[in-house]
C-alpha cells in the first residue's frame, strides 16, 4: 500500500510506508456530553532534506523565522504552534483529514526524526479557537446613536415567533434602579438604562466560527427557535473603559462686558460624564464618586476683541476655590483675534466636591470685552482605566455590550451541551462543519413498526421490526465483517452511567437565583433526571457557562421581565441594587398590547408612551408560552401565568430521547473486531445505523484503525433503541 500525507498541500517524503493508528469517533457514551473527534497514535516522520525544508528547518537550535498567518504553514513560514491541514490518502483514497501537530524531534546521532499526530477537523476548529475571547469578536458595524427611535426599532427583530438573528436588540431587563415610579406604579416606566443594546447568538456563533476560517453548515442554526436567542450585557451598568470621567462641551456662547465680574462657564452637551450631577444651569457639577487625582484639560476655541490692555482669565474651580488660572493676551485688539486655550492642570476631587468653570477679569473697568466661543470641550482624566457609564445620546461602541472574559470555546462548547448539537467534519470540503442536533442528526428514512410489549414477545428477532422496502436506504450491513475469532463484549448501559444526569446552568448570586437555590437546593433553570439505577448512586452533571435568570412580575403590570440584582436593606428599605453578574442567554420577542408606558431620563419622557416592549427571558412568550430555555419546569415562578406551564425544554426537547436510550434496560454497549477497508473509513458516515447480526446499532468509535494492517480493528457501538422522535 502507498501513503502519501499533504501537509498545507505540499507533499511530506515518507522513506517508508507509514504504520500507524487512527480513531475515528462522534460520542463519548461513557463521559456524559461529550463530543470527540478523530485523532492518530504518534506519526514517526524521517528527518530528510524534504521534510526538513516543509517543517522550516526547525531541528536547528539557532532556527528562527518571520511567521506570516496569511500564508501557509509550511516551509520558513512553519510555525509549529499553529495548526497546518493535513490530508492522509492510502492508496490514492482519503482515510484522514484535519490538521496536523508536531509534537517532538528527535536528533540522534545526526538522525532527525519527527513525531506528530493529527487530528480531524473539530479538533482544528477548537484549537484555532486558542484563548480568543467572546470581546475579540468585532460587532462595530452595529455602533448606532444610544436613542428612543434605535431602542423601539430594534423590537422588530423579534416579531411574532421569527427573529432575524442578526444585528442589535435593546430587552427590556430589571437590572436595579432602572425602574421609574409613573403615577404610582414602580414597575411600568423605565430608565433607560433598563434598555441596553443585545447581540444574538447566532451572529456570535457564525463570527466565531467563520473568523476562525471555517464554514458551517447547519438547519438549526436558522430555525426560529435558535435566531431568537441573544446574549445581554452583564455589567453592573453599561459603561466602557476610559482614562477620563468627565468630558462635556458647550454650545455656541458670547459674553460681552465683564466689568470685573466672573462669569461661570455652562457646559450643557455631555459626551461622557461619570458620578457627575450638574445643577440647572449646567455651570456647577457635583461629583459623586470615590476620591482621585487626576488632570483637567481644555480645548476652548474663541475669538475676542476688547479696548483695554486689562487680561482676562480662565479659571478652574473645586468649592469656590480656584486650583488653576489661564490668561489670554493683555493687549487690545479693535478687530476679533482667533485664539484656541488648549492647556492641562492637575485636579484632586472627593466625593461631594463641587466642580465649575468661569471667566473673569482682574479689575473693574469701563471697557468693551466681546467674547465668542464657538466651541469649549473640557475633560477631567483619571490616572488610569476606569469604566465610564454611556449616557442616552452617546453613539454606543456595540462591542462594549459583549460580557467580558468568555472564552469562545467554552461559549460553543455551552451552545453544544444546551441544544445536544453533533459537530461533524465534512470529508469532501476543508474546513467545514455540520451542525446537527442529535435528534435530527441520525438518518431517518426507514420506517419501523410500532409494537407494543406483549407483540414484541412474539418476535423472533429485531428484523421482524423492519419494514425493509426503503431500509437499505438507511443502513450499512457490516455483519459479514465482524471477526468472530475475536470475543463480543455486550456492557448494559447501567454499568456505564451513573444514577443521575443533571442538566444545569451555572449558578449566579443575584437575589432571585440566590432565593430559589435556597428553597429547592438546586438552580432555577436545572433539571436531573433520575433512571432509578439499583446499583448506582453516581451524578453526572453536564453545566453551562451561562445562568439562569428568572421571569418576575408585578400585580397591576402586564410587562414580565428578566430580573438581575441584588436586594439589600437600607435604612430599613429594600433598595434594588445593581450587580456585575455572569454571562446570560434569552429567547427575544416583541410584545404588544400592553398599558402605555415610558422610556425616562430622570423624570423626563424620552419619545412618546409605549404599547409594546422588546420582550427578552427563558419562555418564548411570557403571556403564551409554548416553548421554553430551561432545562426544566421551575417549582416556583415570580410572575403570574394564566395557562399550563410548557413542557417543551432543553431536556424534553433534546436530551429526553438520548438519555432514555443511553439508560433504557435493554440498552447496550457493544464492542467487537471488524474487518475494515479503506473504502468504508472514506466513506465513514456517523449517522448511518449499523446492522450486525438482526440488531440495529449506532456506530460510535472506530478505535486504532491501521489502514496498513490486515488486522481486524476495535469497534464501538451502542443499540439502537428509538430512531424517530418527537
Amino acid at each position: 500500500m502507498i501513503t502519501e500525507i499533504y501537509i498545507e498541500d505540499t507533499r511530506l517524503d515518507l522513506s517508508k510506508d507509514l504504520s500507524s493508528e487512527f480513531t475515528y469517533a462522534i460520542d463519548d457514551i461513557q463521559d456524559f456530553a461529550s463530543r470527540n473527534t478523530n485523532f492518530s497514535k504518534t506519526i514517526i516522520l524521517p528527518g530528510n532534506a524534504v521534510n526538513n525544508k516543509i517543517f522550516g528547518h526547525t531541528f536547528e537550535f539557532t532556527s528562527s523565522n518571520f511567521y506570516n498567518p496569511s500564508a501557509d504553514n509550511v516551509g520558513y513560514n512553519f510555525n509549529a504552534a499553529k495548526a497546518a491541514s493535513c490530508v492522509i490518502y492510502v492508496d490514492k483514497i482519503q482515510v484522514f483529514k484535519g490538521i496536523i501537530r508536531l509534537l517532538e524531534i528527535t536528533i540522534d546521532r545526526g538522525t532527525i526524526e519527527y513525531e506528530c499526530a493529527v487530528f480531524g477537523e473539530l479538533g482544528g476548529f477548537i484549537t484555532a479557537l486558542n484563548n480568543l475571547k467572546l470581546e475579540n469578536l468585532d460587532f462595530s458595524s452595529y455602533d448606532h446613536q444610544w436613542s428612543y427611535n434605535n431602542i423601539v426599532n430594534s423590537w422588530q427583530q423579534a416579531s411574532g415567533t421569527t427573529a432575524s438573528g442578526m444585528g442589535y436588540y435593546y430587552p427590556l431587563i430589571d437590572y436595579g434602579q432602572v425602574s421609574h415610579p409613573d403615577n404610582n406604579h414602580p414597575k411600568r416606566s423605565w430608565l433607560y438604562k433598563a434598555l441596553r443594546p443585545a447581540l444574538f447568538v447566532r451572529e456570535y456563533f457564525d463570527k466565531i466560527i467563520t473568523n476562525s476560517g471555517y464554514t458551517w453548515e447547519g438547519d438549526f442554526l436558522n430555525s426560529n427557535l435558535f435566531k431568537r436567542l441573544i446574549i445581554p450585557n452583564n455589567q453592573k451598568s453599561f459603561s466602557r473603559l476610559k482614562n477620563y470621567n468627565f468630558q462635556r462641551r458647550n454650545s455656541s456662547y458670547t459674553f460681552t462686558e465683564l466689568d470685573g465680574t466672573s462669569k461661570l462657564f455652562p457646559l450643557s452637551i455631555s459626551e461622557l460624564t461619570q458620578n457627575y450631577t450638574p445643577n440647572g444651569a449646567f455651570t456647577q457639577f457635583t461629583y459623586t464618586g470615590t476620591s482621585f487625582s487626576g488632570q483637567y484639560e481644555t480645548d476652548i476655541r474663541l475669538s475676542w476683541q476688547k479696548n483695554s490692555s486689562i487680561p482676562f482669565h480662565f479659571d478652574v474651580l473645586v468649592n469656590g476655590t480656584t486650583i488653576g488660572t489661564h490668561s489670554w493676551e493683555s493687549s487690545s485688539s479693535n478687530t476679533p483675534i482667533v485664539f484656541e486655550l488648549k492647556v492641562t492642570g492637575n485636579i484632586t476631587l472627593n466625593t461631594n466636591d463641587i466642580v465649575s468653570f468661569r471667566f473673569r477679569q482682574d479689575i473693574a473697568s469701563d471697557f468693551e470685552l466681546i467674547v465668542q466661543i464657538g466651541q469649549g470641550l473640557v475633560k477631567i482624566q483619571t490616572p488610569g482605566l476606569i469604566p465610564v457609564d454611556f449616557v442616552i445620546g452617546d453613539m454606543l461602541e456595540v462591542n462594549q455590550s459583549v460580557p467580558k472574559g468568555i472564552f469562545q470555546r467554552d461559549f460553543i462548547s455551552s451552545i453544544i451541551k444546551m441544544f445536544n448539537l453533533y459537530i461533524v467534519e465534512d470529508t469532501t470540503r476543508d474546513k467545514h462543519l455540520k451542525i446537527i442536533p442529535f435528534i435530527d442528526f441520525y438518518t431517518t428514512t426507514a420506517n419501523f413498526l410500532q409494537v407494543n410489549d406483549l407483540e414484541e414477545e412474539l418476535l423472533v428477532d429485531n428484523t421482524d421490526l423492519l419494514l425493509l422496502d426503503d431500509y437499505s436506504a438507511s443502513h450499512i450491513d457490516w455483519t459479514a465483517k465482524v471477526d468472530r475469532k475475536k470475543a463480543f463484549k455486550l456492557k448494559p448501559m447501567s454499568e456505564l452511567n451513573g444514577r443521575f444526569f443533571e442538566f444545569k446552568y451555572k449558578s449566579d448570586a443575584d437575589y432571585y437565583n440566590e432565593d430559589y437555590s435556597k428553597n429547592y437546593a438546586q438552580g432555577y433553570a436545572d433539571h436531573i433526571e433520575d433512571t432509578g439505577y439499583d446499583f448506582a448512586n453516581d451524578k453526572q452533571t453536564s453545566e453551562v457557562i451561562f445562568s439562569a435568570t428568572p421571569l418576575v412580575g408585578y400585580s397591576g403590570e402586564d410587562k414580565v421581565f428578566p430580573t438581575i440584582f441584588k436586594l439589600s436593606n437600607t435604612q430599613n428599605t429594600q433598595s434594588e441594587d445593581p450587580v456585575d453578574h455572569n454571562i446570560r442567554i434569552m429567547q427575544v420577542r416583541k410584545v404588544n398590547d400592553v398599558t402605555t408606558w415610558f422610556i425616562k431620563d430622570g423624570n423626563q419622557n424620552i419619545g412618546a408612551g409605549l404599547t409594546s416592549y422588546g420582550y427578552a427571558g427563558h419562555l418564548d412568550d411570557p403571556d403564551v408560552p409554548t416553548g421554553d430555555i430551561n432545562f426544566g419546569v421551575p417549582n416556583k415562578l415570580y410572575f403570574s401565568l394564566s395557562i399550563t406551564y410548557p413542557s417543551a425544554n432543553l431536556f424534553n426537547g433534546f436530551w429526553s430521547d438520548y438519555v432514555a436510550e443511553i439508560t433504557d434496560k435493554d440498552s447496550k454497549l457493544l464492542t467487537c473486531y471488524l474487518y475494515l477497508k479503506i473504502t468504508d473509513i472514506y466513506g465513514l458516515d456517523f449517522s448511518k445505523l449499523i446492522y450486525i447480526d438482526g440488531a440495529l446499532w449506532r456506530l460510535n468509535k472506530v478505535i486504532d484503525y491501521n489502514p496498513t494492517n490486515p488486522e481486524s480493528t476495535k469497534c464501538e457501538f451502542l443499540r439502537l433503541i428509538e430512531l424517530t422522535y418527537e
